[in-house]
């Protein structure tokens, strides 16, 4: 029962950083740097791995792991290159924190099935939870209600621009959209525990957030990962022109198919009408991109921001100027030299790989994408011989990873906790997996060589 406690307590704190990993605007203080309430759990679960060090057992070191602590290294080493060192070095405190959470979880779940189980329906349940946040943050102001954390507006005190806790919609969309990519991914794989209603309400719940918020990038990514299914269809039947001869044909499917196409075309009739009647509704939903004439003042932000960053590449490529020097480096362009962490925020960087080599330079970057590339790839390749269910983990998690990696490009930087979280999650799922399959090898040359005797 001691023992049961310990595991109960390390998962409940697990689920803290979870639900709470997008708090930007909520459970924050700003002190300088901002310091979140998932960080505060972080160094919780790092005491109990460091604890458990001490107790005896061997510190496990996750997939990459020591590339990942080389490239922070990296960062700690360019942190006197800024004038305004405080920056540097608080961002080089955070980034150190990220990847203790990558060991911390691995080292703490990764041996227990029950608890990797237990993990990852709590760390799917998070973005639901964010997701009806962002449904009622919505709907409250429509109905007379508070403003529950609201940053932006489509009508001011009326109709929201959903940001659930984070600084703005498209923060929030970038958030979201690893939960909807691995709840779809596990949805398409055929594992019972996910096919029921309650996991299907939750799926078409993030991606509802995800339209309330009205980020383009956002609907853009969700769009693009529901139609990998059908594009995965086509493509096979192209290849395999037999696969359709041999594909079973019956009044059921017939009916769907062309109800299916008799409402899609009526969707398309409906949006077009919609289009034209509300001219000036289309014009603000695709305002700042420069499409039917408005302005492209958003594009535009992004574009500079990138080359920008990218200019700093091309000035420092062998020396970066760490994660927090980036912005002092680009406010020099403009003749500026920001003292402060609020001044210093309006000259951030564009694009998180653009981003790292800026921040480590060209050969300090090289860990950081050695260990980019290598949790995609070792996964997917382990998924082949692991478990139906930690194969779907597996796969579900990489492709979620692949999609945030990608949205990163447009926005943010490379120091989004979630981002962090959903690493620690794969990883751990990783080293279990791996674990799993390391057991049933021995089980199975034990039986053999008893066999033999």
């Amino acid at each position: 029962m001691r023992l049961l406690r310990k595991s109960d307590l390390l998962t409940m704190t697990a689920g803290m950083i979870f639900f709470t990993s997008s708090f930007d605007v909520f459970l924050s203080i700003h002190v300088g740097p901002t310091v979140r309430v998932a960080q505060l759990f972080i160094a919780l679960l790092l005491m109990a791995a460091l604890i458990r060090h001490r107790a005896g057992l061997t510190m496990a070191m996750p997939l990459g792991g020591l590339a990942l602590v080389l490239w922070w290294f990296v960062q700690l080493a360019f942190v006197p290159v800024a004038v305004f060192w405080q920056k540097s070095l608080g961002y080089c405190l955070w980034l150190g924190l990220d990847v203790a959470l990558i060991f911390a979880m691995v080292n703490l779940f990764a041996t227990s099935r029950s608890a990797l189980e237990r993990m990852i329906n709590l760390y799917l349940a998070s973005f639901v939870f964010a997701a009806c946040f962002g449904i009622v943050q919505f709907t409250l102001p429509l109905l007379g209600g508070p403003a529950l954390l609201v940053q932006q507006w489509w009508k001011p005190d009326l109709i929201a621009r959903v940001n659930g806790f984070s600084y703005e919609p498209s923060y929030y969309a970038t958030y979201l959209i690893m939960g909807i990519v691995t709840l779809g991914s596990l949805r398409r794989s055929g594992i019972a525990g996910y096919q029921g209603r309650t996991w299907s309400i939750s799926y078409w719940t993030m991606i509802l957030a995800v339209v309330l918020s009205s980020s383009r990038m956002g609907m853009l990514f969700v769009f693009v990962d529901a139609a990998g299914a059908p594009l995965h269809s086509v493509w096979k039947a192209l290849t395999s022109p037999r696969s359709v001869l041999l594909y079973r044909v019956s009044s059921v499917r017939i009916v769907l198919f062309v109800l299916f196409v008799g409402g899609a075309g009526l969707v398309v009739w409906e949006g077009v009408q919609l289009s034209v009647r509300n001219i000036a509704t289309i014009e603000m939903l695709v305002g700042g991109t420069g499409l039917l004439g408005t302005g492209s003042y958003s594009v535009d932000e992004r574009s500079n921001h990138l080359h920008d960053t990218l200019h700093v590449v091309e000035d420092h490529p062998l020396m970066g100027r760490s994660l927090g020097g980036i912005t002092e480096t680009i406010a020099s362009y403009s003749g500026v030299k920001p003292t402060t962490f609020e001044e210093a925020k309006d000259y951030e960087g564009q694009s998180v790989f653009a981003e790292v080599v800026a921040a480590s330079g060209i050969p300090g970057s090289l860990p950081f994408f050695y260990f980019v590339i290598l949790t995609i790839l070792a996964p997917l390749k382990l998924a082949r011989h692991a478990s139906p269910l930690s194969s779907a983990w597996l796969k579900a998690l990489v492709r979620a990873l692949i999609f945030e990696w990608a949205i990163l490009q447009l926005n943010q930087n490379i120091l989004r906790l979630y981002l962090w979280v959903h690493l620690s999650v794969l990883l751990t799922i990783y080293a279990g997996a791996k674990l799993e399959i390391e057991e049933n090898r021995e089980a199975a040359l034990e039986m053999l060589s008893e066999s033999a005797a």
